[in-house]
C-alpha cells in the first residue's frame, strides 16, 4: 500500500497526508501482502514531554491573542525527531525486507538460493543476538521459510541453473523494493559499518 505512494514521491509528487479512513481502506488490501506485523513504539505523553522540556509552555497559551512563542518551532522539531527515533526503534524485520536488503546489495540483484539463505541467516543472527532495540522484532522462522514466503509475493524471479536456483530481483522492481529495504536499513547499519571496518583493516580483531 505504501509502496505506490513511495514511488510517486520518488518521482517528485508532494507527500500525501495520511488519515484514519485511508488506513481503514487499506485493510482490505492486506491479504495481498503476505504476513504482516504491527509494532508499537514507546508512547510519548505530550504534556509530560512539554513539562520536562518547556516548563513555561502554559504561560504562552492566550485564548484571546494567539502569539507564536519562540519555543514552538524548536519544540515541534524536537518532538518530531524523538517520534522518528521511537518509530525506528519499533522496526519489524520480515521476509520481504530481508530478501530485498540482501538482493539489492548483490552485484546483479541476484543470488543463488544458498547464498541468499546464508545472508539472511547472518541478518537473523545479528538481529536476534544483538537486538536493535527492545521494541524491534525479528521473525522466528528460518531463512529458508522466509525466502519461501517472500517468493509467494511474486516480486522475484527464479531461474534454474546447474548451481541451483538463482533468485533475481528484476530491474523494473528494484527501485520500488528499496522501500522494503529502507524499513530495516537502520537496524543493520552499525553491524555493517563494523564489518566494513574489519574487512578493510584486517589487523583489527
Amino acid at each position: 500500500m505504501e509502496v505506490g505512494t513511495y514511488a510517486k514521491e520518488l518521482r517528485g509528487a508532494t507527500k500525501e497526508k495520511e488519515s484514519l479512513p485511508q488506513m481503514l481502506r487499506g485493510l482490505s488490501k492486506l491479504r495481498n501482502l503476505g504476513q504482516g506485523y504491527v509494532n508499537f513504539g514507546e508512547p510519548m505523553p505530550l504534556m509530560t514531554w512539554l513539562n520536562n522540556h518547556v516548563p513555561e509552555w502554559r504561560e504562552s497559551i492566550d485564548p484571546i491573542e494567539a502569539v507564536r512563542p519562540a519555543w514552538l518551532t524548536p519544540t515541534v522539531n524536537g518532538i518530531a525527531s524523538e517520534l522518528m527515533v521511537r518509530i525506528n526503534n519499533a522496526g519489524a524485520a520480515n521476509a520481504m525486507n530481508l530478501c530485498c536488503t540482501a538482493l539489492l546489495a548483490s552485484r546483479q540483484r541476484s543470488l543463488t538460493r544458498e547464498q541468499l539463505t546464508e545472508q539472511i541467516d547472518c541478518y537473523l543472527d545479528i538481529m536476534r543476538n544483538v537486538p536493535y532495540s527492545a521494541d524491534s522484532t525479528v521473525p522466528s522462522a528460518t531463512a529458508s521459510e522466509l525466502i519461501d514466503h517472500a517468493l509467494q509475493m511474486n516480486k522475484f524471479e527464479v531461474e534454474k541453473d546447474t548451481i541451483g536456483d538463482i533468485i533475481i530481483l528484476p530491474r523494473e522492481q528494484a527501485v520500488l523494493m528499496t522501500y522494503y529495504r529502507n524499513n530495516i536499513t537502520h537496524m543493520l547499519m552499525l553491524p555493517s559499518l563494523m564489518a566494513a571496518i574489519i574487512t578493510q583493516h584486517r589487523r583489527i580483531s
